[in-house]
Protein backbone atom coordinates (compact mmCIF):
# COMPACT_ATOMS: atom_id res chain seq x y z
CA UNK A 1 0.00 0.00 0.00
CA UNK A 2 1.75 3.23 -1.20
CA UNK A 3 -1.03 5.50 0.82
CA UNK A 4 -4.47 5.10 2.92
CA UNK A 5 -6.52 8.21 3.79
CA UNK A 6 -9.34 8.61 6.10
CA UNK A 7 -12.02 11.43 7.48
CA UNK A 8 -9.79 13.15 9.62
CA UNK A 9 -11.05 12.94 13.79
CA UNK A 10 -12.66 16.56 13.33
CA UNK A 11 -14.43 15.40 10.09
CA UNK A 12 -15.56 12.33 12.16
CA UNK A 13 -16.91 14.11 15.11
CA UNK A 14 -18.49 16.74 13.46
CA UNK A 15 -19.93 14.33 11.22
CA UNK A 16 -21.37 12.50 13.80
CA UNK A 17 -22.80 15.88 15.88
CA UNK A 18 -24.38 16.46 13.34
CA UNK A 19 -25.83 12.89 12.82
CA UNK A 20 -27.09 13.66 16.39
CA UNK A 21 -28.13 17.03 15.79
CA UNK A 22 -30.27 15.57 13.26
CA UNK A 23 -31.73 12.74 15.66
CA UNK A 24 -32.38 15.06 18.83
CA UNK A 25 -33.97 17.61 16.68
CA UNK A 26 -36.18 14.47 15.32
CA UNK A 27 -37.17 13.70 19.00
CA UNK A 28 -37.91 17.04 19.92
CA UNK A 29 -40.60 17.14 16.83
CA UNK A 30 -42.06 14.20 18.25
CA UNK A 31 -42.18 15.02 21.66
CA UNK A 32 -43.70 18.12 21.06
CA UNK A 33 -45.97 16.62 18.35
CA UNK A 34 -47.39 14.24 21.34
CA UNK A 35 -51.03 15.74 22.68
CA UNK A 36 -50.82 17.18 25.91
CA UNK A 37 -46.73 17.52 26.38
CA UNK A 38 -45.92 21.01 26.69
CA UNK A 39 -42.97 20.29 29.07
CA UNK A 40 -39.83 17.83 28.44
CA UNK A 41 -39.86 15.63 31.21
CA UNK A 42 -36.52 14.03 32.41
CA UNK A 43 -37.07 10.70 30.17
CA UNK A 44 -37.40 13.17 27.48
CA UNK A 45 -34.29 15.39 28.02
CA UNK A 46 -32.39 11.88 28.31
CA UNK A 47 -34.28 11.18 24.60
CA UNK A 48 -33.36 14.81 23.18
CA UNK A 49 -29.64 14.24 24.66
CA UNK A 50 -28.73 10.83 24.00
CA UNK A 51 -28.54 11.06 20.06
CA UNK A 52 -25.75 13.63 20.52
CA UNK A 53 -22.75 10.82 21.48
CA UNK A 54 -24.63 7.79 19.74
CA UNK A 55 -23.84 10.64 16.80
CA UNK A 56 -20.45 10.89 17.59
CA UNK A 57 -20.06 7.43 18.10
CA UNK A 58 -21.31 6.72 14.41
CA UNK A 59 -18.55 9.65 13.19
CA UNK A 60 -16.10 7.05 15.15
CA UNK A 61 -17.27 4.23 13.11
CA UNK A 62 -17.51 6.52 9.60
CA UNK A 63 -13.79 7.35 10.06
CA UNK A 64 -13.02 3.73 10.62
CA UNK A 65 -14.99 3.03 7.29
CA UNK A 66 -14.71 5.23 4.48
CA UNK A 67 -11.43 5.18 3.29
CA UNK A 68 -9.43 5.41 0.04
CA UNK A 69 -6.56 3.22 -0.09
CA UNK A 70 -3.43 3.70 -3.17
CA UNK A 71 -1.57 0.88 -4.17
CA UNK A 72 0.84 -0.30 -6.96
CA UNK A 73 -2.27 -2.10 -9.22
CA UNK A 74 -4.53 0.89 -8.41
CA UNK A 75 -6.86 2.99 -6.29
CA UNK A 76 -9.49 1.42 -4.02
CA UNK A 77 -12.41 3.58 -2.25
CA UNK A 78 -14.76 2.45 0.43
CA UNK A 79 -17.59 3.86 1.94
CA UNK A 80 -19.69 1.38 3.74
CA UNK A 81 -19.64 -1.89 1.44
CA UNK A 82 -16.75 -3.58 -0.31
CA UNK A 83 -14.43 -1.55 -1.77
CA UNK A 84 -14.24 -0.07 -5.07
CA UNK A 85 -11.18 -1.38 -7.32
CA UNK A 86 -9.84 1.20 -10.11
CA UNK A 87 -6.55 0.33 -11.98
CA UNK A 88 -4.48 3.05 -12.18
CA UNK A 89 -4.68 2.44 -16.66
CA UNK A 90 -8.45 2.98 -16.24
CA UNK A 91 -8.12 6.47 -14.54
CA UNK A 92 -8.72 9.33 -17.06
CA UNK A 93 -8.53 12.25 -14.95
CA UNK A 94 -8.12 13.32 -11.21
CA UNK A 95 -9.69 16.74 -9.63
CA UNK A 96 -10.84 18.56 -7.21
CA UNK A 97 -14.50 19.33 -7.53
CA UNK A 98 -17.17 21.28 -5.53
CA UNK A 99 -19.90 19.12 -4.54
CA UNK A 100 -22.82 20.87 -2.22
CA UNK A 101 -20.81 22.66 0.68
CA UNK A 102 -17.82 19.93 0.71
CA UNK A 103 -14.55 19.49 -1.86
CA UNK A 104 -14.08 15.95 -2.96
CA UNK A 105 -11.38 14.15 -5.09
CA UNK A 106 -13.42 12.88 -8.28
CA UNK A 107 -11.38 10.32 -10.17
CA UNK A 108 -12.74 10.34 -13.85
CA UNK A 109 -12.07 6.93 -15.87
CA UNK A 110 -11.81 6.21 -19.63
CA UNK A 111 -15.49 4.42 -20.33
CA UNK A 112 -17.02 8.01 -18.77
CA UNK A 113 -17.94 6.88 -15.70
CA UNK A 114 -16.63 8.89 -12.00
CA UNK A 115 -15.89 7.76 -9.09
CA UNK A 116 -15.97 10.02 -5.76
CA UNK A 117 -13.45 9.55 -3.24
CA UNK A 118 -15.16 9.50 0.04
CA UNK A 119 -11.96 10.53 1.72
CA UNK A 120 -9.86 12.83 1.24
CA UNK A 121 -12.28 16.04 1.35
CA UNK A 122 -12.11 19.30 3.04
CA UNK A 123 -15.63 20.81 3.39
CA UNK A 124 -16.81 24.02 5.71
CA UNK A 125 -15.53 25.77 8.98
CA UNK A 126 -15.73 22.70 10.87
CA UNK A 127 -14.91 20.70 8.34
CA UNK A 128 -11.86 21.82 7.31
CA UNK A 129 -8.89 19.50 5.88
CA UNK A 130 -5.66 21.55 6.52
CA UNK A 131 -3.36 19.00 4.23
CA UNK A 132 -6.13 18.14 1.74
CA UNK A 133 -4.23 19.73 -1.03
CA UNK A 134 -1.39 17.80 0.08
CA UNK A 135 -3.18 14.37 -0.03
CA UNK A 136 -4.82 15.47 -3.69
CA UNK A 137 -1.00 16.21 -5.15
CA UNK A 138 0.00 13.03 -3.34
CA UNK A 139 -2.96 10.99 -5.52
CA UNK A 140 -2.46 13.15 -8.53
CA UNK A 141 2.01 11.98 -8.28
CA UNK A 142 0.62 8.17 -7.59
CA UNK A 143 -1.30 8.31 -10.77
CA UNK A 144 1.03 10.23 -12.42
CA UNK A 145 3.68 7.63 -11.58
CA UNK A 146 1.04 4.37 -12.54
CA UNK A 147 -0.87 5.34 -15.35
CA UNK A 148 1.75 4.38 -18.06
CA UNK A 149 2.75 1.30 -16.56
CA UNK A 150 6.19 2.78 -14.73
CA UNK A 151 5.82 0.87 -11.26
CA UNK A 152 8.20 2.78 -9.05
CA UNK A 153 7.45 7.25 -8.91
CA UNK A 154 10.64 8.57 -9.43
CA UNK A 155 12.81 9.24 -6.66
CA UNK A 156 13.24 12.77 -5.76
CA UNK A 157 16.17 14.45 -3.62
CA UNK A 158 14.49 17.15 -1.03
CA UNK A 159 18.49 18.68 -1.00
Amino acid sequence: MLAEFRLSWRQAVVRGLRWGGLGSGAVIVLVSALPGQRELTELAWIAVLAPLPLGVLCGAADRVLARTRLDEAGLRGRAYGTYAFVPWLRVADIRAERRRDRTVVAVYLTDGGMLRLHAPYDGGLFDRDPRFEQKLVLICQVWEAHRHGSREPEARSLS
